[in-house]
């Protein structure tokens, strides 16, 4: 968004590749800077945790992607972000490449504390 104009990544290197893109069109800058956004960053692990945690709470499975997005409602941010600006809406959808075992996998490879112990401040 910085840029002003579309800017190609590399690579998409994060294991949320369904959220990922390496460049986005002029419609969606022009976009960007005529409306406000709020860009925030999470990691893998933490996208991954979020997926745990949304496992817990809704039964249901959810790819990286997703929990990338969930770490924006999980962390807090998102309160802080509708003061005063209306309602956020959060599309929660996602599980067509995840399986339990993938997920599993997932949380061993990224060391993701699985006793799901851990309170978000909601």
């Amino acid at each position: 968004m910085g840029a002003g104009e579309p800017v190609k990544l590399p690579a998409v290197t994060s294991i949320a590749k369904t959220l990922g893109a390496q460049m986005v069109c002029q419609k969606v800058v022009s976009e960007g800077q005529r409306r406000q956004i709020i860009s925030e960053l999470t990691d893998d692990k933490t996208a991954v945790e979020c997926c745990w945690y949304y496992l817990r709470d809704h039964q249901m499975l959810v790819e990286p992607a997703c929990g990338a997005t969930l770490s924006f409602v999980y962390s807090g941010k998102v309160l802080e972000c509708a003061k005063g600006n209306g309602p956020i809406i959060v599309v929660i959808c996602g599980g067509a490449t995840v399986d339990i075992d993938t997920l599993r996998g997932l949380v061993s490879d990224l060391g993701v504390d699985t006793k799901l112990d851990k309170i978000y401040p909601l």
